[in-house]
């Protein structure tokens, strides 16, 4: 079997495919200018990266939803019923009783602190940021060393200022199930 050889193109025929293909060149020339200009108007340059601009943008708004999701609410006492007042009270002793006064000895915790809703709010604002720094499997140090170096003693010096000025017997001025209507107000259960 002999094989056919290949004919030349007509001068014609190449001519034609040269003008087809010089066609859907300045087509495409001209899909560019107008993507170009797009990228212009919305500000972006030639050297941009989109894909590591998008992967950046990604990780951002990803480290932004972990963020959240670590962080626990800030504690609100205004407001609560009477059982939910003493069960937070409860929760926030059992935490300054086995957490604050055993291994953060050397700060002033008075016991008549309950009695005071400025205090029970600056100690319950430092345990939920205990309660986020060490809750987990690995504790963040940068959290850890801005708890020892920052929360920790300011709010033992807050607490310490608020409880100053009480006199010796505070803690028993009042009933075991008193509550505190307001700063420095009890008001007796009903």
């Amino acid at each position: 079997m002999t094989a056919v050889p290949p004919t030349e193109p007509s001068p014609r025929a190449l001519g034609e495919s040269l003008a087809a293909l010089a066609a859907q060149l300045a087509d495409l020339r001209g899909q560019i200018r107008a993507i170009n200009e797009r990228l212009d108007q919305a500000g972006l340059d030639a050297d941009l990266n989109l894909a590591a601009r998008f992967e950046d943008l990604a990780q951002t708004v990803a480290g932004a939803l972990d963020a959240a999701a670590q962080g626990p609410a800030a504690p609100y006492w205004i407001g609560l019923d009477r059982d939910a007042y003493h069960g937070r009270l409860a929760d926030l002793r059992h935490w300054a009783d086995t957490v604050l006064r055993q291994h953060y000895g050397g700060y002033e915790l008075r016991e008549c602190w309950p009695r005071h809703i400025h205090a029970i709010w600056e100690l319950s604002t430092l345990a939920t940021e205990w309660h986020r720094t060490y809750t987990g499997s690995r504790p963040d140090l940068a959290r850890a060393l801005e708890f020892y170096d920052r929360w920790l003693p300011g709010t033992m010096h807050r607490i310490a200022d608020i409880t100053r000025t009480c006199i010796p017997h505070c803690v028993t001025l009042r009933n075991p199930g008193d509550w505190i209507d307001g700063p420095g107000r009890f008001r007796s259960p009903r």
